[in-house]
């Protein structure tokens, strides 16, 4: 029997699913705060997990619901979350038990410096920090007027130093911030190194391609999509179309979720706050996905 590899985020693994169990004890969760970590010392949906969840996720997924309808069975990672790295380590983990690669773009802000956490340089090599959550902590302690710590600065004089990052300008920072979003300051600050990454998980890709049938979908992040996929070619040419609930099937993530009733679980169970894929969602995305897999129409739903 044929494997597929799933890879990507939490988006791939089916976080939130479990609020689609019809307990009492779930019916109830969706009335409550249920991101993966909680906040305030309170319960995430990480403190939830059981043999019943777990279950019902690998079943419900789109990975799942493939396995269950077509019999191609699911290489998923185990665990919750994912980057770039990981993405491509469970890919070249499995490239000998399937010809067959789903790769769901992450965000872009999750990737490491230099692409890989394998990177022996100062920066990457003492403690691994992504530059985007390492410069957003940065940002907020001198916003805040806190203290920074030796590690942090040491961090960040390597990067104007050796990678030729500026140093931090408030004029700079209130002509990009927006109501408050640091998000396209920081993004402003390392969009080289960003398409310096993005060219090398393209070579990445083509290695799979030589030997593997791949397809792509679009990220969640409008930032990343609009920024690095949008326009890029070759990336568009292995894009995977997904089947809207209109019918229709989009390459852009943005546009296909705009087409269901709930784009996203927290627009179905607002106290929740999850933004993950509702269950119907995972049931289009297999749907699309077996339609290009046979590169004709395939029911699912």
């Amino acid at each position: 029997m044929e494997n597929i590899i799933y890879t990507g985020d939490s988006f791939v693994w089916g976080e939130g699913l479990e609020l689609y169990i019809d307990s009492p004890y779930w019916i109830a969760e969706r009335e409550l705060y249920n991101e993966w970590i909680g906040i305030d010392g309170g319960l995430g949906l990480i403190d939830k997990q059981t043999p019943e969840t777990h279950e019902f996720r690998i079943k419900n997924r789109f990975a799942g619901i493939i396995e269950n309808k077509y019999g191609y069975k699911q290489i998923v990672k185990n665990d919750n979350g994912g980057d770039f790295d990981t993405a491509m380590q469970l890919v070249d983990n499995n490239l000998d038990k399937s010809n067959i690669i789903i790769y769901l773009f992450t965000s872009i802000d999750r990737n490491f410096l230099h692409f890989s956490r394998h990177c022996e340089c100062f920066f990457c090599s003492d403690g691994k920090p992504k530059p985007f959550n390492l410069y957003l902590d940065y940002l907020i302690k001198i916003l805040n007027n806190e203290p920074i710590d030796n590690w942090t600065q040491k961090k960040i004089d390597y990067l104007i130093e050796y990678e030729g990052l500026s140093s931090f300008d408030l004029n700079e920072f209130e002509r990009v911030t927006k109501h408050g979003d640091l998000v396209p300051y920081i993004d402003s600050l390392f969009a080289k190194h960003r398409e310096k990454n993005m060219e090398a998980q393209i070579e990445v890709f083509k290695r799979w391609k030589k030997t593997h049938k791949l397809f792509l979908i679009d990220s969640w992040c409008s930032y990343t999509s609009n920024n690095y996929i949008e326009n890029n070619e070759y990336l568009q040419s292995l894009m995977l179309p997904l089947k809207g609930y209109d019918g229709n099937f989009y390459k852009d993530y943005s546009q296909w979720e705009e087409t269901f009733p709930f784009k996203r679980i927290d627009k179905e169970f607002p106290k929740t706050k999850n933004i993950h894929l509702t269950l119907v969602q995972h049931q289009y995305i297999a749907e699309s996905i077996i339609t290009a897999i046979n590169q004709e129409p395939k029911s699912i739903l």
